[in-house]
């Protein structure tokens, strides 16, 4: 399939998304391209994802379906965007705008991770696939010690001591 480059693919991974008062939009748990687990097998109670596809103003989506796959090549999810969604999206308020958006929630719950992957959002339009981003999802390693700052006598932890200065000596 063709793959496009003007077309851009955006996700947040995270635990959970609000939607609060005010039509404001809360992630909470985000993830910044890893996520990790004490062991495997193993499962969240919610893994979510928040997917935005990105098309110039001049070239607006025709269709569009959202894709989760994992490992690469084994699909776990798909939301096709009915067609006629594109025709009652409104025009863009915004003059200085250059491009449009459609976004989605897509929502896992539970997410039964059962060894080290990958989970990649993707995007297949009229003109071709969005190769979006992707979470790796490893196992953490419990051998790693965590580093702690030493402790006083009276359990509090020690400030870092700033280096001193010698004094001059003064040279008869």
């Amino acid at each position: 399939m063709k793959k496009t480059t003007d077309r851009i693919l955006t996700a947040i991974f995270c635990d959970d998304i609000r939607h609060e008062m005010g039509n404001k939009m809360s992630f909470m748990g985000c993830y910044e391209g890893q996520l990790f687990v004490p062991a495997v097998p193993t499962g969240l109670s919610k893994l979510c994802i928040f997917a935005t596809a990105l098309t110039p103003i001049g070239r607006p989506f025709k269709s569009l379906t959202f894709r989760i796959v994992i490992d690469d090549n084994v699909e776990l999810a798909r939301l096709e965007i009915p067609t006629e969604a594109f025709s009652t999206m409104p025009d863009v308020v915004d003059e200085t705008a250059t491009r449009k958006s459609v976004s989605t929630a897509l929502i896992f719950s539970p997410f039964i991770i059962e060894k080290p992957t990958s989970l990649r959002l993707m995007a297949e339009t009229e003109e071709g696939e969005i190769v979006g981003p992707r979470l790796l999802i490893k196992v953490a390693d419990m051998a790693v010690p965590v580093v702690q700052p030493p402790i006083n006598e009276v359990g509090q932890s020690k400030p870092a001591k700033s280096p001193r200065k010698k004094k001059a000596e003064a040279k008869p």
